[in-house]
C-alpha cells in the first residue's frame, strides 16, 4: 500500500526544448489558466460542466487507482487517510483544490474545496464526483450536489439513496439534514429486518 503521503516530485514534467508537458504516464499536458478552464467548463459561455468534469473526473480516478494500488494492493481496501492523501495530492498538482469526506451510514458526504471552477460549483461536481469515484471503483457511482452551509457539497451512495436525497433536496431539506435523516432511515430499515 502507499504512503498516507503524496510525492509530488517528477509529476509534471517540461521539456523546454520541444515545447511540452507531461505526466507520469507519458500523457501530454496543457497547462492553463484557472479562469480559461473555468470559462470552458462552467460559464455561460463554455461548453458545459458535464463535458468536461465528468472525463476529467474519470482521468483522475484512474489516476488514483493506479498510486493506490501500487505495490500490489487492493486499492479499494486502502485505508481512508492513504484514500484522502492521495486524492488530494493529484487534485493539487492540477491545482483543483481538496476534499474531504464524512460518512453516514451507506451514504457519503464529499465536501471540497474548490480552487478552481467554484462559479461551475454543483454542475461541476455532481459529474465530477461520478466520474472520480466511477474510474476509481470500476462501477458506476451515484452522486447528487447538494448546497451546503460551506458551499456545494456531494452526496455518494447508493441508487435508492440517492433518489431518496433527490426527493429530501426538491423538498428543501439541507444537505447535511439529507445525509442525516439518510442514515438514519438506513439503520430503521435495518433493524426493522431483524
Amino acid at each position: 500500500m502507499p504512503e498516507d503521503r503524496f510525492d509530488p516530485s517528477g509529476y509534471l514534467t517540461f521539456d523546454l526544448a520541444r515545447g511540452s508537458a507531461s505526466l507520469p504516464d507519458a500523457a501530454s499536458a496543457v497547462v492553463l489558466p484557472a479562469d480559461v478552464l473555468e470559462r470552458v467548463a462552467g460559464g455561460k459561455d463554455g461548453i458545459g460542466p458535464a463535458l468536461v468534469a465528468r472525463p476529467l473526473g474519470e482521468w483522475l480516478g484512474a489516476r488514483l487507482r493506479e498510486r493506490l494500488a501500487a505495490g500490489g494492493g487492493n486499492p479499494a481496501d486502502a485505508s481512508p487517510e492513504s484514500f484522502l492523501a492521495q486524492a488530494n495530492g493529484l487534485l493539487a498538482v492540477h491545482g483543483l483544490g481538496r476534499i474531504s469526506l464524512e460518512a453516514y451510514g451507506d451514504a457519503v458526504l464529499l465536501r471540497t474545496e474548490l480552487v478552481v471552477l467554484p462559479k461551475a460549483g454543483a454542475g461541476f461536481l455532481e459529474p465530477f464526483c461520478s466520474g472520480l469515484f466511477g474510474a476509481f471503483l470500476g462501477r458506476e457511482v451515484p452522486c447528487l450536489a447538494l448546497d451546503g452551509p460551506g458551499g456545494a457539497c456531494v452526496l455518494i451512495g447508493s441508487p435508492p439513496a440517492v433518489r431518496r436525497a433527490a426527493q429530501l433536496k426538491a423538498a428543501g431539506v439541507p444537505a447535511e439534514t439529507i445525509a442525516t435523516r439518510l442514515h438514519q432511515e438506513s439503520r430503521a430499515a435495518r433493524e426493522g429486518k431483524r
